[in-house]
Order: structure tokens, then sequence, then C-alpha cells
């Protein structure tokens, strides 16, 4: 829902916190979770202010973002647009727009897509969330929210059975998991 960007943008910032350079994260270094990745791929669309100012973005860039008004467009941009956030029910907004910053925005739609099949649906799982997608939630909005968090629970399963190396993570994001369906709730 349109009116939903900040709020859930504070509690995915509360999750994803500081300068982080793990050698074992798969994103890399990442600061209030934008990864450099993120960030280069955001530079090279738009104009963002001091950053960038010897020609290339790098590690250094990533420790320069040091707010949440810094991050917010990067995360606006990327995520939730990306998602169509503004044009998804109140707290499934909030529910993909996490999973886009934690699992990427395609598999975000992924689950959302295989959530939507639980209920019998038949749509093509492609991680694009486009007018099918959107017009599938219609009905099904109330009860969605739990689905996906199964979706999720099942994805970071399969990261740590592919990569037994992202086992140290799990615990961390059964945490986030909790941490949102709990914090989804304000929402609805």
């Amino acid at each position: 829902m349109k009116d939903n960007f900040e709020k859930a943008l504070r509690f995915v910032l509360a999750d994803e916190g500081k300068f982080s350079d793990i050698a074992a994260d798969r994103g890399g270094p990442t600061n209030q979770g934008i990864t450099l990745g993120a960030l280069i791929r955001y530079h090279a669309h738009f104009d963002y202010g001091d950053f960038d100012q010897d020609g290339d973005v790098d590690i250094d860039d990533i420790r320069l973002l040091d707010t949440p008004e810094e991050a917010a467009p990067i995360y606006k941009r990327w995520f939730w647009d990306a998602i169509r956030g503004d044009q998804l029910p109140t707290g499934v907004d909030y529910v993909i727009f996490d999973a886009a910053v934690n699992h990427g925005p395609k598999n975000a739609g992924k689950q959302l897509q295989k959530a939507l099949n639980r209920w019998g649906l038949d749509l093509k799982v492609d991680g694009s969330i486009g007018p099918v997608t959107i017009k599938a939630i219609v009905g099904h909005d109330g009860f969605l929210v739990n689905d996906i968090l199964r979706e999720r629970d099942i994805f970071y399963g399969k990261i740590v059975a592919c990569d037994p190396s992202q086992e140290v993570f799990f615990r961390g994001w059964m945490h986030r998991l909790a941490k949102v369906e709990a914090n989804v709730k304000t929402f609805i």
C-alpha cells in the first residue's frame, strides 16, 4: 500500500544494522542492508549526492551510507518499487518488501506466487509481480501473510541445504522471520 513504505522501511532497517563485511555472507559488504552491488546499480542510474567523488563506487562508499535518509531512496527504487509495494495490500507489502531486501525482489516475487498457489491458484512462478499476480491477491490477502512466511522459511532451509556454509546465518534468519511475523500485525 502506498502509505506503508516508510513504516516498512523502519522495520527493515532495524533488522539490517550498520556496516558489515562478513566473509561468509554472500551479499558482501553492506551498510543498513544496502550491498555494494545495490549501491553500484543505484548510482549507475541516479545521482546520489556526495558518493562516487573519485569516479567509482566502492566499499568506502558503503561505509559512508550512514543514515536511513541516505538509504531510503535505494530501498524505494530497488526493492519497494521492484515488488510493486504501492499496489500490494497492507501487511503483504511489508512482508514481501522485507523478503525482497533479504532474498532479492525476484525471489520475493516467487515466494508470493508460491504462497498464492497454496490457495489453489495456478500462477506462473517467475518472480515477476505483475498485473496477474496483483489481481490474484484479491480475496486472499488476509490469509496470505502466513503462507508467505512459510515460503520464506522453506527458502532459508534450501539455502542451507545447498550451501552448508550458510548455516551460520540460519538462527538469525529465523529470528528475523519471527520479528516480521510480529511486526506485520501492526499493519493489519
